[in-house]
This record gives structure tokens, sequence and C-alpha cells, in this order.
């Protein structure tokens, strides 16, 4: 996410297209996020995320983490199931 942000913001400084790159770019922005391909593999990620993190020892993540992560991983994944 880092990156992608870094992306973001190097090419608002840098650009010199002014407003019609900055148009651009949200509307490439909103074609990627909308994605149902990206949306999938945000989802897998989060599975899988949440299938490292349980397995994790004791001590090693904190509970909260845990917690949190599988939270937002159910989450995710209940309006899939209904599409």
């Amino acid at each position: 996410m880092e990156t992608i942000i870094g992306f973001v913001a190097g090419y608002l400084v840098g650009s010199r297209e002014g407003k019609a790159g900055l148009e651009r770019l949200k509307t490439s922005w909103r074609a990627i996020t909308s994605s149902p391909e990206v949306r999938k593999m945000a989802s897998d990620a989060m599975v899988m995320a949440e299938q490292v993190v349980r397995r994790a020892p004791a001590g090693a993540i904190s509970g909260a983490v845990v917690r949190t992560l599988a939270s937002r991983a159910s989450t995710r994944r209940e309006p899939s199931r209904a599409a």
C-alpha cells in the first residue's frame, strides 16, 4: 500500500500534465479498484493472511491483531457469498 501511495504522491508532485493527468489517474484508480479481479485478489489475500496469522505461534502475534484480521477477513467474504 505504501508503494501505491508513494507512486501517487510522486506522480502528483512531478506531473507536468496538470488537471488532465490527475483526472486520468483518478479514472484509472477507479477502474482498478472496482475491477472484480482486483477485488477477488484482495479477498484471497485476506484469507491467506488470516490462515498465516492463525498458524503463528502463541505470543508471536498479539490476540488483538489476530482478532482484527480474522474479523476483517470474514467481513470481506460475506458480501461475495451473496453475490
